[in-house]
């Protein structure tokens, strides 16, 4: 494997990573806005954790790829 193919490798595992530790804010913040009664923003931060689910989903199948 190249430089480029090694860091790519890792770079899609540290992004699969990251997205994690921000699905896991979203939740949170999401918990928060249904007891504040903000239904929209409870479907706009459900629809960002279904989108960074996907996105993670993809970042891990490249990286398995590699």
């Amino acid at each position: 494997m190249n430089k480029n193919v090694i860091k790519l490798k890792k770079l899609t595992e540290h992004w699969a990573e990251h997205n994690d530790s921000h699905r896991e804010s979203f939740e949170k913040w999401k918990s928060i806005a249904k007891e504040e009664g903000l239904n929209k923003v409870v479907e706009y931060l459900q629809k960002a954790i279904e989108m960074i689910d996907k996105c993670s989903e993809f970042l891990r199948k490249a990286y398995e790829d590699i």
